[in-house]
């Protein structure tokens, strides 16, 4: 069932429709933050945000080392799409009635795809590593389990810790004392493409949730000009966030990861990158919500924090995945961000389409420097 060691790997059909699930999952985090725009909601958003996308980027990673037209490895994507949508169905009311139902589908997730992986790559480093895996999700699911037992602040806080620590343990390569580590970045054997590939799709699917936000509040309220602006300035944000990913970023990856020393690495800082990149646009997707809904309103501090704090969180990101590449964007990330800062205090007093077209043209200079950039031939082919 495991792939072997060097083999090319691709995207697969099935693959494809396991991650149809977090469409509807990403869709769900971004009506719950809608719900109520306030500190408490957006602290649960954040927590419930960072469970989901650690449940997918380990099985973008599990699945890599799997071959992908196995009966058995069919059998358990299968699974984890059912557990996924048993997850997804209960993000609304996670922290009211359903907490259960979103902790049993989140345990059968982990456990399901980290059991599977233990006996599919058994007798090699990795299988030693998902032993290592089993043990910080078993210790990290009883926090979670303790969570939906409480209620109030208590499972915030109890949530909160299990998910940042599921994230510390992916981020140690799931280090245990004594043992240490079983793999290291340079040898885990990852089929470099087929991850950046995974990447991009799962980007794609975030923010795509940033157009169908907006098309959704603008046809949902009476047409005034001033929506139709709003509406404008949020579907060119989120071409200009596209531009940005794709122009620099994602070639920078793809061929870094060409090279299997690289690709380890490249997948790591990745993952990280895609992390922050998605709570990025679930945030930018409830901003450009507000201000279609309500653009002659005044700006909240909610409002500004959704509409100039995501777009800075993803230029952050996106700032760290090409510290290593110079004269590649860097520095049009950092401004930006600090144009975004300065810009949220400035139009704190006007409407809040004012904000969100400030925030989108931050985001349309960031894209365009990619586009000033000094053609390289070789680089900028269109085909790469």
């Amino acid at each position: 069932m495991s792939r072997r060691p060097g083999a090319e790997r691709v995207v697969t059909p099935l693959e494809l429709f396991f991650d149809l699930v977090y469409v509807f999952a990403i869709g769900q985090l971004s009506h719950h933050l809608l719900a109520h725009v306030d500190l408490r909601t957006g602290a649960e958003t954040v927590v419930l945000g960072l469970a989901v996308v650690y449940a997918w980027y380990m099985t973008a990673w599990g699945t890599n080392w799997l071959e992908p037209e196995r009966p058995p490895v069919r059998l358990l994507l299968v699974g984890m799409m059912f557990a996924s949508l048993l997850m997804s169905g209960a993000i609304a009311d996670a922290f009211d009635g359903r907490a259960w139902l979103f902790v049993t589908g989140y345990l059968l997730l982990q456990f399901g795809r980290t059991t599977f992986l233990m006996v599919a790559l058994r007798g090699r480093p990795l299988g030693g590593h998902f032993v290592h895996v089993a043990v910080w999700e078993l210790l990290l699911g009883l926090l979670l389990a303790a969570g939906a037992a409480v209620g109030g602040d208590a499972r915030l806080v109890l949530w909160g810790v299990a998910v940042l620590g599921l994230h510390a343990g992916a981020w140690s390569l799931h280090w245990l004392p004594g043992p240490g580590r079983r793999i290291d970045l340079g040898h885990t054997e990852i089929a470099g493409p087929h991850l950046i590939e995974r990447f991009r799709l799962f980007f794609l699917i975030a923010l795509g949730e940033t157009v169908l936000t907006t098309g959704r509040a603008f046809s949902d309220a009476p047409f005034t000009v001033a929506r139709l602006l709003a509406l404008v300035a949020g579907f060119t944000g989120s071409v200009a966030l596209w531009w940005c990913y794709f122009r620099r970023a994602e070639r920078i990856g793809f061929e870094a990861a060409e090279t299997a020393g690289n690709a380890g690495v490249v997948g790591w800082r990745g993952t990280w990158t895609l992390t922050l990149a998605v709570l990025a646009l679930i945030g930018i997707a409830v901003g450009d919500e507000l201000a279609i809904a309500h653009p002659d309103d005044a700006g909240t501090p909610g409002f500004l924090v959704l509409a100039f704090g995501g777009p800075a969180l993803f230029l952050v990101a996106q700032f760290f995945f090409l510290r290593d590449a110079p004269g590649w964007g860097r520095r049009s990330r950092l401004l930006g961000v600090v144009a975004l800062v300065l810009l949220a205090v400035a139009t704190a007093p006007l409407p809040r389409l004012a904000g969100t077209t400030a925030s989108t043209l931050v985001l349309v200079a960031v894209a365009a420097s990619d586009s000033w950039r000094r053609r390289d031939p070789e680089r900028d082919d269109p085909v790469r």
